[in-house]
C-alpha cells in the first residue's frame, strides 16, 4: 500500500502545478478578480480558499516561507506565513538562501521519545517497541556525572552536573551508552544527548549566597564548596561573580539573564577557554559513544555567540543539535535559530497556545484559535507539555498547566498528526490509545514522505459541519494531493463524522492504535465508512486515490474569508450562519500581512492598527451576518440601523473603517 502511495506522489510532484484563475478588474498577488461592490451594504462574494494575500505590494518584498531540512537536506516546507511567523528567506526554487545553505545540514528527527527517567539498558529493551511506534529519535537523560538520586523522584539532579569527564555509571556508563547507540542505529533511531553547559550543581541555597554578600567568611566558605565539589577540573575562578540572583523580572532581562545564577542557586559557569574545552571534550566523548544528536539545556542563559561554539562543533561532526530556549519572545529564539546551518529551538509559544486552545469545547472557536496560534515555524521542536512544565514545582511555566496525560491527549494527537517539525514526546504521555493511533498515523505518513522528497506537506484545518461546527477535520496534502485525514470530536457527546472534502475517488484506510502489524485497517470509500465519532476522540486515515490523481473541488465546501484592519490586540468575529449565531465573543482572527490588492488603497500595519484574517467554512451559497469585537466589550457594528455586516455569498471581503469591499470571480 505504501509503495503505491510513493509512486503516486512522485508522479504528482512532477505533474501537478498550481492552477491560475483569470478574471477582470482587480489584481490580487498576481491573480485577477472582479470587484462586485465597494460600499457599506450587502455584498456578493466569490467562493474558495485559494487566497495567498500575504505580500505587501508596496514593499516589493518576496513572500517569506517557513523552511527546514529533513533527512539531511534543505527541502522546503511551505506554509502560510506572516511578519510574525516568517523564517529565513528562500530562493525562487524553494531552497534556503545562500547564506543559510552553504553546507548540507544535519538530519532533523521527526518524532523524539524523551526518556528522562530511564537508564541506557532500560532503553535498549524497548527499542523494538519505539521503532514500530514510529519514533526515530530518543532523548536520553543528561549523561554527565551528577549527584545520585532516583531518576524519577530526583529528576532535577540530572540537570546539576558535577563532572563532564565521564558518562555517569548511574545511567549505565560509556559502554552501556555505546551499546544503546549501536542497537538504536540498527532501528534507524537517533540518540540525542541532553547537555547542561550553562551551570553546574547547587552548592548553597539562595539564602546562603545572599548572606555571603555581607559576610566575607561566609563567602569564602561557599567558594571552598565550589573548589571541593568541582575540583580538580574546575574551581571558584570558573564561576560567575559577582553573584546575581536570576529570578522575577531579571529572568528575561538581557542585562542579567546571561550572567545571573538561576533561582540564586545554580552554580553559573563563567565563559572561558578552559570551560569550553571541557565541554567540547564531553561532546567528543558522547560522539565517540555513537550519539548523533544533542540538546543544549538553558541556552537562553548563554550568549548566542557562546552557544555558536558548540553548534559549530556538533554540526561540523554531521550531528543534529537543538536548543532549549525557555521564552515566549520570538526575538529571543531568533538569536539562536540563525546559528550554524540553522538551529531548531523548543517551541514554548506553540505549547502555550495548545494549552489554552485545547480546553475549548467549541470546535469552531478551537479551529480559529489553532490557526491563530503563535509558533516558531515548521522547523521547531514542538511539544504539548515537557518535563519542565510537568515536573517543576511552583507556578505554571508559560501558562502550560496540563494536569495529566489524559487531559492533554487530544492536543498531543493534533500535534503529532499535523506532521510538522520535530515532536518531543515525554515518556509518560505515549500510553493513551488516541496518542498511539496518532503516532501510527505519523509513522505511516513518514514512510510515504521519505520516498517523495522534496516535498511540501500542507495541513488544512476546518471546523465542520455548519452551522453548529461540532467537529474539526484536518486534511494533509502533498503537491495538492490528499494523503491523510484526521477528525477530532472535542465534545462530550457522540458526533456523526462528516468530511468536508470531496473524497469519493479515494479509499480511506483507518489507522488505529493496535499491535505493530494491525494498526492499518482495510480501506473503504467514504460512503461505506463507519461515521460514528465517540466523545473526546480522534480518528486517522491514509488516503489513496483509485480513479486518478486529479482533485475534484467539493461543491459543498466554501469559505467566507475576511481581511480586517483594526487596532485591537485580539479581534473576534461573532457571526450567524443558517440562523445560528456563534457563542460570544465568536471566533478569533489571526494575524496576517496587508492584502496586496491593486486598485485599492489599504492602510499598512502600524501603531494605529494591523491586519487580521479569518476563514469561515460554509457548505452552501449562504449569507453570513457578522459583527466584530475585541474579545471583550468593544464592538465594531455596521453604521446602518441593522447594526450587522452582511455578506450574501461566500468569498473574499475586506473590512476597513466600517467599509466592506468584496472581490468576486
Amino acid at each position: 500500500m505504501l509503495h503505491c502511495f510513493s509512486g503516486l506522489l512522485r508522479w504528482l510532484l512532477k505533474r501537478c502545478r498550481r492552477r491560475t484563475v483569470k478574471a477582470a478588474m482587480a489584481s490580487v498577488n498576481g491573480k485577477q478578480y472582479r470587484v462586485v461592490r465597494n460600499f457599506n451594504g450587502k455584498i456578493t462574494l466569490r467562493t474558495g480558499l485559494d487566497y495567498d494575500l500575504a505580500n505587501d505590494d508596496d514593499d516589493d518584498q518576496p513572500t517569506r516561507l517557513s523552511c527546514w531540512g529533513f533527512a539531511g537536506k534543505d527541502y522546503a516546507r511551505m506554509s502560510e506565513t506572516t511578519e510574525e511567523t516568517a523564517s529565513p528567506d528562500l530562493s525562487e526554487d524553494g531552497m534556503m538562501s545562500e547564506d543559510l545553505s552553504k553546507a548540507e545540514g544535519p538530519p532533523q528527527p521527526r518524532t523524539i521519545f524523551h526518556a528522562l527517567h530511564q537508564t541506557f539498558d532500560d532503553l535498549r529493551r524497548i527499542l523494538p517497541e519505539l521503532s514500530w511506534k514510529g519514533f526515530d529519535a530518543i532523548q536520553i537523560p543528561p549523561a554527565h556525572v551528577s549527584r545520585q538520586g532516583d531518576l524519577r523522584r530526583d529528576w532535577y539532579l540530572r540537570y546539576q552536573p558535577l563532572s563532564y569527564e565521564h558518562v555517569d555509571l548511574a545511567l549505565g556508563g560509556a559502554e552501556s551508552l555505546q551499546r544503546l547507540c549501536e542497537e538504536a542505529h540498527g532501528y534507524g533511531i537517533m540518540v540525542i544527548a541532553d547537555c547542561v553547559f550553562n551551570h553546574m550543581a547547587v552548592v548553597a541555597s539562595y539564602q546562603e549566597w545572599q548572606e555571603a554578600q555581607h559576610d566575607g567568611h561566609k563567602m569564602e566558605e561557599l567558594k571552598q564548596r565550589l573548589d571541593h565539589s568541582f575540583g580538580p577540573h574546575f574551581d571558584r575562578h570558573d564561576f560567575q561573580f559577582p553573584w546575581i540572583p536570576l529570578e522575577g523580572e531579571k529572568w528575561d532581562d538581557p542585562n542579567y539573564t546571561f550572567e545571573g545564577w538561576g533561582c540564586g542557586e545554580w552554580s553559573e559557569l563563567r565563559w572561558s577557554d578552559k570551560v569550553v574545552s571541557r565541554h567540547l571534550q564531553h561532546l567528543r566523548m558522547l560522539l565517540d559513544c555513537g550519539v548523533t544528536g544533542f540538546r543544549i539545556d538553558a541556552a537562553k542563559h548563554m550568549r548566542p555567540q557562546h552557544v555558536a561554539k558548540y553548534v559549530d562543533f556538533v554540526q561540523g561532526e554531521g550531528a543534529f543539535i537543538y536548543t532549549e530556549v525557555l521564552s515566549m519572545d520570538r526575538n529571543v529564539h531568533s538569536q539562536y535559530e540563525r546559528l550554524g546551518f540553522g538551529l531548531p529551538s523548543t517551541d514554548f509559544l506553540l505549547a502555550a497556545s495548545l494549552a489554552k486552545t485545547w480546553r475549548e469545547s467549541d470546535a469552531g472557536h478551537l479551529s480559529a484559535e489553532l490557526q491563530a496560534a503563535e509558533h516558531l515555524g515548521s522547523h521547531s521542536v514542538q511539544f504539548v507539555r515537557n518535563h519542565d512544565t510537568m515536573l517543576n514545582d511552583g507556578p505554571a511555566i508559560c501558562g502550560i498547566d496540563w494536569s495529566s496525560a489524559e487531559e492533554a491527549f487530544l492536543a498531543w494527537a493534533y500535534l503529532i498528526a499535523k506532521n510538522e517539525g520535530s515532536v518531543l514526546l515525554h515518556q509518560d504521555d505515549i500510553h493513551t490509545p488516541v496518542v498511539q493511533a496518532a503516532l501510527a498515523f505519523r509513522s505511516a505518513l513518514s514512510s510515504v514522505l521519505a520516498s517523495a522528497v522534496p516535498y511540501s506537506i500542507k495541513a488544512e484545518l476546518v471546523a465542520w459541519p455548519p452551522p453548529n461546527y461540532k467537529t474539526i477535520a484536518m486534511m494533509l496534502t502533498l503537491a495538492e494531493c490528499p494523503v491523510g485525514l484526521a477528525v477530532f470530536n472535542i465534545t462530550s457527546q457522540k458526533q456523526n463524522m462528516e468530511i468536508p472534502w470531496q473524497l469519493e475517488n479515494y479509499s480511506l484506510q483507518e489507522v488505529k492504535a493496535n499491535s505493530r502489524d494491525e494498526h492499518l485497517q482495510a480501506g473503504c470509500s467514504p460512503k461505506h465508512l463507519d461515521k460514528h465519532l465517540q466523545p473526546r476522540m480522534a480518528r486517522f486515515f491514509l488516503l489513496e486515490c483509485f480513479t486518478g490523481p486529479l482533485i475534484q473541488p467539493n461543491p459543498q465546501l466554501r469559505y467566507m474569508t475576511l481581511f480586517y484592519y483594526c487596532g485591537w490586540e485580539c479581534p473576534h468575529i461573532h457571526f450567524c450562519v443558517e440562523h445560528v449565531w456563534t457563542n460570544v465573543p465568536g471566533w478569533v482572527l489571526r494575524k496576517c500581512d496587508k492584502p496586496a490588492v491593486q486598485g485599492f488603497k489599504l492602510p499598512k500595519s502600524s501603531h494605529h492598527g494591523r491586519w487580521w484574517r479569518v476563514d469561515i467554512p460554509l457548505r452552501k451559497r449562504c449569507s453570513v451576518e457578522f459583527v466584530l469585537n475585541d474579545g471583550g466589550h468593544s464592538w465594531d457594528n455596521h453604521p446602518s440601523a441593522l447594526g450587522n455586516y452582511i455578506a450574501e455569498m461566500p468569498g473574499l471581503h475586506i473590512l476597513v473603517n466600517k467599509k466592506l469591499a468584496s472581490l468576486c470571480l
